[in-house]
Parts: C-alpha cells; sequence; structure tokens
C-alpha cells in the first residue's frame, strides 16, 4: 500500500516538475503585439523558422579574462538552452578573431583595440551561433589582415558572417532553413561611406529571400532614444525593402517603434561585454523572429527575451 502511495506521490511530483519548466520557459517567451504579413514570391507548404538576434558580442579584457579562467561553457551556460532553441542564431561580433596577442587583458590599457582567441570559434558555432555581424567599429582593430583573418576563422567553422567596417564588401549574407531564405544587411553608421550602397543592396537583396532584416551599428553610447539620422535611416531601410530593422552599438537597451507595419528596435544592447559599471550596460534583449510561411503569406512574430550579464557569464531572464 505505502509503495503504491510513494509511486503515486512520484509521479505527481515528475508531472509539477514538468508543469513548472515549462512555465519558466514560456516566462521568457513575451510575445508583443506587432505582427504583419509580406507577400511570398515563392509558394511552397506551410513552414516555419526561428531566428534569434542578439546585442553587442566582446570577447577579450574581461570577457577574455574570466573565460581563461572558467571556460567558454560555464561562461555561456546561461544562454546555452536560448541559442539552441532556435534555427538560426546571430550576433554582432564585436571586434576581430586574430592570433594578435591581446592589450587589453591587463585592464590598465585604455586602446579598445579587440581580438579575440581563434580557439573560441569553433565553440562559438557548437553553442549554436549560425551568422556573425562584422558592420561595426572594432572589426577593422587590427586592419585588413585581422579583417580578413576574422573573416576565415568564421568561415571555416561553418558560420557566415556579413557586414563590413567601411559599408563596402561583403555587407550581405543569405541564408536558407526550412525552405525559407533569410537575408541580413550590415550597415556601420561610424565611417559615413558606402550608404547608397546599403541601400541598394537592401532594394536588391529583398527581391531574392523571404525576409530581409538590416542590423545597423548605429547611435550614441548609453543613450536610449534614436537620433534623428537613426529614425530617418530606420525608416528608409524600410522603405527600400527591410522587413526588420535591428541596432547596436549604444550598450544599452534602446526604444523600438512600428513603422508602415514593420518593427525597428533601436539597440538590443549587450550580450557579451564587460561594462559591469552600469545595471543599463548588464542588461540586453534577445529578440526572436518567429517566421511562418504559407502559399499566400509570410507573418512575423515577435518575443523579446531578457538578457543578463554578470562577472561571472550570460544569463537569459535573470532580473
Amino acid at each position: 500500500m505505502n509503495g503504491e502511495i510513494n509511486k503515486g506521490r512520484n509521479k505527481y511530483f515528475i508531472i509539477a516538475h514538468f508543469v513548472v519548466v515549462a512555465l519558466l520557459i514560456l516566462s521568457f517567451l513575451k510575445p508583443n503585439n506587432y505582427r504583419f504579413s509580406t507577400h511570398n514570391t515563392n509558394p511552397v507548404e506551410s513552414s516555419s523558422v526561428k531566428v534569434l538576434i542578439v546585442g553587442d558580442m566582446m570577447l577579450d579584457r574581461n570577457i577574455r579574462n574570466t573565460i581563461d579562467k572558467i571556460g567558454f561553457e560555464k561562461f555561456f551556460a546561461g544562454t546555452k538552452d536560448l541559442v539552441q532553441s532556435v534555427d538560426v542564431a546571430v550576433a554582432n561580433l564585436e571586434g576581430t578573431f586574430t592570433t594578435n596577442p591581446s592589450v587589453t587583458t591587463d585592464l590598465t590599457n585604455k586602446d579598445l583595440q579587440f581580438t579575440f582567441n581563434p580557439a573560441l570559434v569553433p565553440s562559438l558555432a557548437n553553442l549554436g551561433f549560425d551568422v556573425l555581424g562584422l558592420a561595426n567599429n572594432h572589426s577593422f582593430n587590427f586592419g585588413k589582415a585581422g579583417l580578413e583573418s576574422t573573416r576565415r576563422y568564421i568561415g571555416s567553422a561553418g558560420m557566415l558572417y556579413y557586414g563590413d567596417p567601411f559599408n563596402k564588401d561583403e555587407i550581405s549574407t543569405v541564408i536558407s532553413k526550412n525552405g525559407i531564405k533569410i537575408g541580413f544587411v550590415g550597415f556601420h553608421e561610424f565611417y559615413y561611406t558606402n550608404f547608397d550602397k546599403v541601400q541598394a543592396e537592401i532594394v536588391r537583396l529583398k527581391k531574392e529571400v523571404d525576409v530581409l532584416i538590416v542590423t545597423p551599428h548605429w547611435g550614441i553610447e548609453y543613450q536610449k532614444e534614436p537620433t534623428e539620422d537613426m529614425v530617418k535611416w530606420g525608416h528608409k531601410f524600410i522603405d527600400n525593402g527591410a522587413d526588420i530593422v535591428i541596432g547596436s552599438h549604444p550598450h544599452v537597451i534602446g526604444t523600438s517603434e512600428e513603422y508602415k507595419g514593420k518593427k525597428i528596435y533601436y539597440s538590443l544592447g549587450n550580450f557579451s561585454f564587460d561594462q559591469y559599471f552600469s545595471k543599463a550596460t548588464m542588461q540586453g534583449l534577445g529578440i526572436v523572429i518567429g517566421i511562418d510561411k504559407n502559399e499566400k503569406e509570410i507573418d512575423l512574430h515577435f518575443s523579446e527575451i531578457p538578457i543578463k550579464i554578470e562577472r561571472g557569464g550570460v544569463f537569459v531572464g535573470k532580473e
């Protein structure tokens, strides 16, 4: 009799455990009310894809010191389930993969030249990242050789890259999953060159993909509100064919808006960065874009995932 009661209790506890876990996962996925449809020029059977985009990822200075101490897997353990739960994971890579020695790990050098250990490239791929953006002010920290080295290491690990610090070469890429083509275009504000080329690439690529995502690196550090230029450019990207605009660089979570039924996130804040001096810089957003495609249309819906950065790692859903 007692054995039957214990079995019943164990069964109850197992069910309760799974209910709690499910509720925790659902609590991270907070769909907002923004949803739009776009004409599907390549009708196929119904399919869907989930794309995760996170903010600034830096792997030098304090981050490098911590990873050297506790290991890559432990540092990113708090985000592993999130990254691996989607079909495509994307981050803005704030730095280079080179064999140059770090000039920042002693924490006394004020030069913001970031080089990352190339041994971490396969680890990023194994964690679940598929695409890395290079349109930013740190991807040229070690010149043309450093940029080429970064591209080479990323490609050798089976990941894609896109974006250029001068908005000139390889500014876009396309990834196909489950019969859905997703295009990415990068834009770097701070060299003020080739803006027209970025716009032309948006127009061109829109004809070839189902969903087009533009990821500008722009704005003012630590400022949540967009500048006038950011608003102007964000609207222009959508006018030319972008379905979503998701920005980076301010290192804090920025405001968002809907323009012509399409979403603009002006800044996702940090994902992996050692700016431990404020609560705002130790928080970020991950945006999960659900893409549902059927014979007539494509629907997009968004979930905002809170990211918390601590000295010992990066975590999901932390307050």
